[in-house]
């Protein structure tokens, strides 16, 4: 009897433990203001980060790294940036950090660009490698002639119907037939 109320009791407190497990919160978690960008455009990452530690703690910087956009250019490293913060987080509470980010136009963004970001706290990092992706849209180089020839297509369409419009207008005013009498 002893036996099967302590095989229930380990039964029932491993499940208690797996579902508490399931039900935990990622310190970091971050989202993007769209879907989707164009090259050049500004966004903006929003991220949060949950104090899950049983005190307080002091969040200290911010590094966002663009993985794909990472280059050497004119002398410097980009593709990532740090932001000093110096916020206390109490126990349980949550800080939102707002990164506004432009989308390279020189060739180094191509399809989607995964995004880590690193918290320091006075208590360590946390880190959240690939927490937010931002897709970019590319335009295919040929559009701009699309575009010119359906604007020629259109102006076509509106020339050739004023012409029926006119060609049945005439068509339809037949001058009238008058017949005179021959004089004897």
């Amino acid at each position: 009897m002893n036996k099967k109320i302590f095989v229930s009791f380990l039964i029932v407190f491993s499940v208690l433990l797996l579902a508490h497990a399931a039900n935990a919160i990622d310190p970091i978690t971050a989202w993007t203001d769209k879907p989707r960008y164009n090259l050049g455009e500004k966004g903006t990452i929003h991220i949060a980060f949950l104090n899950t530690r049983d005190f307080g703690v002091k969040v200290e910087n911010l590094t966002v790294t663009y993985k794909s956009w990472q280059a050497y250019k004119d002398g410097n490293w980009i593709g990532n940036e740090t932001h000093t913060i110096g916020v206390n987080v109490g126990k349980g509470n949550v800080y939102l950090i707002d990164v506004t980010f432009t989308v390279p136009n020189d060739g180094r963004a191509k399809g989607e660009c995964n995004v880590d970001v690193r918290i320091g706290t006075d208590y360590g990092y946390e880190t959240k490698p690939n927490v937010v992706s931002i897709e970019v849209s590319e335009t295919p180089t040929y559009m701009e002639q699309i575009v010119t020839l359906f604007t020629i297509q259109v102006v076509l369409i509106i020339v050739c119907t004023v012409i029926m419009a006119a060609t049945i207008f005439l068509s339809a005013r037949r001058p009238q037939v008058t017949w005179k009498s021959e004089e004897k």
